[in-house]
């Protein structure tokens, strides 16, 4: 701890002194100018570059088109603003000591052939120009989507919109995108923040955030960092995800749309859509703005999933072969909102606040019917009742100086998550009559229509027409077990940040100088119940008969396979309320799925940043050095279980770590010619683990046959830290467009993996007063589950990305438009323990791509969206190095026990629309056109362990927006 006091007392006295310099620097008679650049329709134009010369110096304009150049030497210069999009203009200008002048710009559409069409500048949407304008002149690699192309395609929530960007890859959940993967990197290596400010994971366990939480029509823009500056938090390893809210715009805001539709699975299910967002500047000179929003949506599809077990074959052949198949079908209730705001006040030219507001919270309401086909039939219901919520509120301000600037914000956000414990579920186990037939009967007999598709024998995947011998029959399933869950995981973050920024001169040369600190504090802890209720006696009989629903689904899965009745949780969970005397509490399943689950980790960040930034007339260079220093304090719980699995009690354990760890980068931008741009980018990352794997508990997985028996934390596990390489070659295009080509390569140290291992090797916790799980079984030590440190890995790739408008093109060519990007990615993990070979990194999908052509011009809109994700390792789950012999029989890598990878994912996605009168349009779309498959196989595609259809979704949309209307 010493040390970390050492570091923190440093940066500390660096900041003191930056800020002291800063003083001095502000009381010098420099000269500055300030302004806005619009466009002839008075709509304000971001990301515009403002170029002064003699000397260089550069600003861009934001959100509200305003930039600012201050540090200047009184004298007579030449103002150069070039957008995309638009004609260069260049005017003079004379500039007085201890003066600021006023500069506002209007630039005029380009020629003929680089004109574009120019909307929505004058609300708080950004459109395709400001966006490109923003990557063309931002000091890191970004991609950014505005919200004119978040809306021009259906999307299920924001994260389907971000998985269209270059290099992008989504991990799915019940057929929507979850969990964002950028450049082939395990999710929890991306950072996701709402305008700049990191927000917690609703699912409190996890560091990545669940984008499903999050509507899509919330946001101005998506912009993903590629590559961090000394001023960004560091955990963005793969890239870092920005969510930028809505400000007011120079003009009244009014949209607001809703949207009627169904997918065709399940005798049809309705989804729907409804929003709204109204925002205006009003007091004395405008100088106040509010705009606000909310967007609620349904969604009431469904999913057809196979999860077969795929085991090595006993002839000893490399053809498919399964123990058992399980047969799911999920019925979705979800309901989903979200509202932002806001509130932003400009005291003067130099000086504004702004007060931004977040709250989205997903209701996501399942019922899942599972019959298991094989040997061992049984029938499970499991009902989903999940509320993922996230929230934000920051206050930030920004103040320009003679000759520098501060900004500031301070924010408080929440995340939650109900019912953590994780899903109620009711368990029926056949009859003796049904369980001796399907043993004796049920056999599996190979892939006969596809090999994605196994099948058993009639008598056990069909209706059987001897009532006894039923797989499907209710009457032959009876209740083992009900269990239920309660309780709640929560995060709550404060965070507060300051930087300042100065202008000087290095001879001829402008420069900026940037210093300042961040400070967050975390504090996640879960308190679920999960109690597990067993029937009283063998005297005790409850068939499924008296719940059933009534639901059936004759179209299970085109067909190829049977679903049987199916119960209704809301008749089971009655029955149990009204009959206790029935059932007797577990109490040794409960506690351990109770106490073994809660936690308190507490987290504190302190991060302290340098920053310089030197302008040549073609060539910009930035140097950046930051410090995160972190400490992490966690509690957890251990429960002792005899060997019949009655509950002997609970230990608490804790634990503590801290780190600093230094983050230099540098970024070169070289302007080869006014239209041509090479970047190139070093910089260190830091992401840290899970919160719970920080947790020191034990969890018991089940019997002594069990592998691995035993899943434990990891309170010494290490953040995984990471050097990255860029290369990018930015064109812009006439017109307006932009081509780009890079590469990056990133060394990663400690990964964080997913491995079993003896408990002899994995310590302390292991060593738990009371219970000896070192013991040998069969001259066979237990297993245990742990995520741990790898040593190393590397990820490197390609990326290709085109956007055009072609207005250059004659007729009523002029609307086409197009939007693509391809990459490519290979990755290598090493210094896994209880494995020789290097697989590629968790979520690394080689190749992925989107093309997007479209069609706008006058009243008409057509967008079609294809988007690919090639398959990658989603776990690994093939060790041939253990201490267990037992393992040396799971074959090979590739084999049916191999790592488990996800499918490749192909997904067309259409939109078509026509604007009816001023602002009103009406719209059509199409998601997932080609039924797309998501599911999970084992080493080689053949060895599938999960495939599931969701059906396309077809819906009508009325849309107002008063910044469309012409």
């Amino acid at each position: 701890m010493k040390h970390l006091l050492r570091w923190r007392n440093l940066a500390a006295a660096v900041i003191l002194i930056l800020f002291a310099q800063a003083a001095l620097y502000s009381q010098s008679q420099k000269a500055s100018i300030d302004g806005t650049v619009t466009d002839a329709s008075k709509a304000v134009v971001q990301g515009a570059r403002v170029v002064l010369t003699p000397g260089n110096a550069v600003a861009t304009t934001d959100s509200s088109g305003q930039f600012t150049v201050e540090g200047l030497a009184p004298g007579a210069y030449a103002v150069t603003i070039t957008a995309a999009g638009y004609a260069p203009l260049t005017e003079s200008v004379s500039l007085a000591a201890g003066q600021t002048e006023p500069f506002n710009a209007i630039l005029q559409v380009g020629t003929a052939s680089e004109q574009v069409v120019v909307s929505g500048g004058t609300g708080p949407i950004q459109t395709m120009t400001q966006a490109v304008n923003e990557e063309i002149t931002a000091a890191n690699i970004v991609n950014v989507m505005p919200y004119t192309q978040i809306i021009s395609l259906p999307n299920s929530n924001i994260s389907d919109a971000v998985g269209r960007l270059p290099d992008v890859t989504l991990q799915r959940n019940e057929g929507q995108g979850e969990y964002v993967q950028v450049r082939g990197l395990d999710p929890r290596l991306t950072n996701v923040t709402v305008d700049g400010v990191t927000v917690p994971a609703p699912e409190v366990v996890v560091e990545q955030v669940d984008l499903t939480t999050i509507p899509d029509n919330m946001v101005a823009s998506i912009v993903v960092n590629k590559t961090l500056s000394a001023d960004q938090d560091a955990g963005g390893i793969g890239g870092s995800v920005n969510l930028v809210t809505k400000s007011a715009g120079a003009q009244p805001y009014f949209s607001a749309e809703t949207t009627m539709g169904y997918t065709p699975i399940m005798n049809t299910r309705y989804v729907g859509k409804a929003s709204v967002t109204a925002g205006t500047r009003f007091g004395a000179n405008k100088r106040w703005g509010l705009i606000g929003g909310f967007e609620e949506d349904y969604n009431g599809a469904g999913i057809d999933n196979i999860q077969p077990s795929p085991d090595i074959n006993p002839d000893g052949s490399t053809t498919p072969y399964y123990d058992s198949d399980t047969e799911r079908m999920y019925r979705f209730k979800e309901y989903r909102w979200g509202y932002t705001s806001t509130l932003d006040f400009k005291k003067s030219e130099t000086t504004n606040f702004a007060l931004r507001f977040l709250l989205s919270d997903f209701d996501d309401w399942l019922d899942k019917w599972y019959y298991e086909i094989g040997p061992k039939a049984k029938f499970y219901e499991s009902n989903q009742d999940r509320t993922p919520e996230i929230g934000s509120l920051i206050l930030d301000g920004n103040h320009i100086l003679k000759n520098s600037w501060v900004q500031w914000s301070s924010a408080v956000s929440r995340s939650r998550f109900l019912n953590a414990g994780g899903d109620p579920v009711a368990e029926w186990s056949p009859t003796s009559t049904l369980k001796s037939y399907d043993k004796s009967n049920c056999s599996y007999i190979g892939t006969p229509t596809s090999i994605y598709r196994p099948e058993w024998s009639p008598g056990c995947e069909s209706p059987n027409a001897n009532p006894a011998d039923n797989s499907f029959n209710p009457d032959n399933y009876v209740l083992d077990s009900f269990r239920t869950t309660s309780g709640s995981a929560v995060e709550l973050d404060l965070q507060e940040m300051a930087g300042v920024g100065m202008n000087y001169h290095l001879g001829s040369r402008s420069a900026t100088l940037q210093f300042g600190g961040e400070f967050r504090s975390e504090h996640a802890f879960e308190e679920a119940y999960t109690p597990q209720y067993d029937l009283s006696g063998a005297a005790t009989t409850v068939t499924m008969v008296p719940f059933l629903s009534g639901f059936q689904n004759n179209h299970y899965y085109d067909g190829t396979y049977y679903m049987g009745p199916v119960t209704d949780w809301n008749k089971l969970n009655n029955y149990v309320l009204a009959n206790p005397g029935e059932f007797t509490l577990d109490e040794g399943a409960t506690q351990e799925a109770s106490q073994s689950a809660d936690f308190d980790l507490v987290q504190h960040l302190s991060a302290g940043y340098v920053m310089n930034t030197i302008n040549w007339p073609r060539f910009s260079l930035q140097t950046g050095f930051r410090v995160e220093a972190v400490e992490v304090r966690a509690l957890g719980y251990y429960v002792s279980t005899a060997a019949n699995g009655a509950w002997l009690g609970t230990t608490p354990e804790t634990s503590s770590e801290s780190y600093v760890v230094p983050l230099p980068s540098v970024q070169v931008r070289w302007m080869v010619t006014p239209m041509t741009a090479i970047r190139a980018n070093y910089s260190r990352g830091l992401a840290p683990p899970n919160p719970y794997d920080l947790v020191p508990y034990v969890l018991d997985n089940g019997d002594a046959g069990e592998t691995p028996r035993y899943s434990i934390g990891t309170p010494n596990e290490q953040p995984t830290r990471s050097n990255n390489y860029d290369l990018l070659l930015q064109q812009e295009l006439r017109p307006f467009g932009i081509i780009q080509a890079g590469y990056f390569y990133k060394q990663l140290y400690d990964p964080i993996v997913l491995i079993y291992t003896s408990c002899e090797i994995t310590g302390s916790l292991c060593d738990i007063p009371g219970q000896n799980i070192n013991s040998y079984d069969n001259n066979a030590p237990y297993l245990a589950q742990q995520d741990i440190n790898a040593h190393n890995a590397q990820v490197w790739g390609l990326e290709f990305a085109w956007r055009q408008n072609m207005s250059y093109l004659p007729g009523a060519l002029r609307g086409m438009q197009m939007m693509a990007n391809y990459s490519y990615a290979d990755s290598h993990t090493n210094g896994i323990p209880g494995s020789t070979y290097s697989p590629p990194l968790i979520g690394t999908a080689r190749n992925a791509f989107n093309f997007e052509p479209g069609y706008e011009l006058g009243r008409y809109a057509v967008h079609m969206g294809m988007t690919f994700n090639g398959d990658y390792d989603y776990a690994y789950q093939w060790f041939n190095n253990q201490a267990d012999p037992a393992n040396d029989t799971q074959g090979p890598a590739n084999g049916p026990l191999g790592d488990n990878y996800a499918y490749s994912h192909l997904q067309v996605d259409a939109q078509a629309g026509v604007r009816v009168w001023r602002g009103l349009h009406v719209i059509v779309d199409g998601l997932n056109l080609t039924n797309e498959v998501f599911g999970y196989y084992n080493g080689q595609p053949q060895y599938v362990t999960q495939r599931e259809y969701y059906k396309p979704t077809y819906s009508a949309t009325l849309r107002w927006d008063s910044s469309r209307e012409h």
